[in-house]
């Protein structure tokens, strides 16, 4: 029998991009030489944001404290899709990370080059919405992007407003997703993670059954199935880590798939699957591990042997 206390658990985290996530994760779980890849990869391609949000580490001083900074260069993104068409790569490529990615004022054109280069890969976008315009939406969509994710924050006024922009773009609600993100009911729409425990979310925070004991004791599914890219290079397994705690490598100095198969991702897979945060992007963090990415955390414990460290992709 299920226990109601996870039910009520799984309710607070039905995010309509939560659930279209974990669905396109379950079956894009792929191997390259005998390894279970990763079925998304989180960019950010720009270092900047237009709001300040309280339950946001973003702030004038993160950026700089961080040393990112500016654009993502054309050559580093390129460096990118190289890596990924040498293994075939067909998981979600979701452009959002620490950034408002509609800042940047070439997305579309990255996504039209990213959609012919890798045409079974999910393009998403992430986003306020405050810069979508009906223009831009539809050069995103003519582009080759599957789907847009628009966090609403200041109201359910904004409901008719993105619903108006959407019909008018002729585009289906499984294209446009809007997220509630305003406070409605003592929440945000969601159980709001902490980023790794560089903000106190109690204002926020949902009366759900949490470990309140740092690290918690619970298994994690990120490293199995997750990457994060920041707009210098640097490879986090995480989207709760903003603090930069664990950067597992960097796409210009080493290919995307010797990375997630190194020392840094091992130690991290073996520590998170034995209920084991002890890491530092990981023993402050209250991030519920288990939502997405089950297939990919039983494919990698049937590995006998891990990959050594340097191993390189197929060509």
């Amino acid at each position: 029998m299920t226990n109601p206390k996870t039910i009520a658990l799984e309710s607070l985290y039905s995010d309509r991009f939560i659930v279209r996530k974990r669905e396109l994760t379950k079956t894009n779980l792929r191997h390259w030489r005998n390894i279970p890849l990763f079925s998304v990869v989180e960019i950010s391609v720009v270092a900047a944001c237009n709001r300040r949000c309280s339950f946001c580490p973003v702030s004038d001083s993160y950026y700089k404290e961080l040393s990112l900074k500016g654009v993502m260069k054309k050559s580093l993104y390129d460096k990118l899709l190289d890596d990924l068409c040498s293994i075939n790569y067909s998981g979600m490529i979701l452009f959002s990370g620490e950034s408002e990615p509609l800042l940047h004022k070439r997305l579309h054109e990255w996504i039209e080059t990213t959609k012919k280069r890798l045409p079974d890969s999910t393009i998403e976008v992430n986003t306020n919405g405050d810069l979508l315009t009906l223009d831009s939406l539809t050069k995103l969509f003519k582009s080759g992007l599957d789907a847009i994710s628009i966090s609403m924050y200041d109201g359910p006024h904004q409901i008719a407003s993105f619903e108006t922009l959407r019909k008018k773009a002729m585009l289906s609600t499984s294209q446009v997703l809007l997220r509630r993100r305003y406070l409605d009911g003592g929440n945000l729409g969601m159980v709001m993670s902490n980023r790794g425990g560089l903000i106190d979310i109690e204002e926020f925070q949902q009366s759900a059954e949490i470990d309140a004991e740092f690290p918690l004791k619970k298994n994690c599914y990120y490293p199995f199935y997750y990457l994060v890219l920041d707009v210098s290079g640097n490879i986090t397994m995480c989207s709760h880590d903003w603090g930069k705690k664990y950067v597992c490598g960097n796409i210009l100095q080493s290919d995307i798939f010797s990375i997630w198969t190194n020392e840094r991702m091992t130690e991290a897979r073996q520590k998170l699957s034995s209920c084991n945060r002890n890491l530092s992007s990981c023993e402050n963090c209250n991030a519920e591990g288990e939502l997405i990415g089950k297939q990919h955390f039983s494919a990698w414990l049937s590995i006998e042997k891990r990959v050594p460290k340097g191993t390189k992709a197929d060509t």
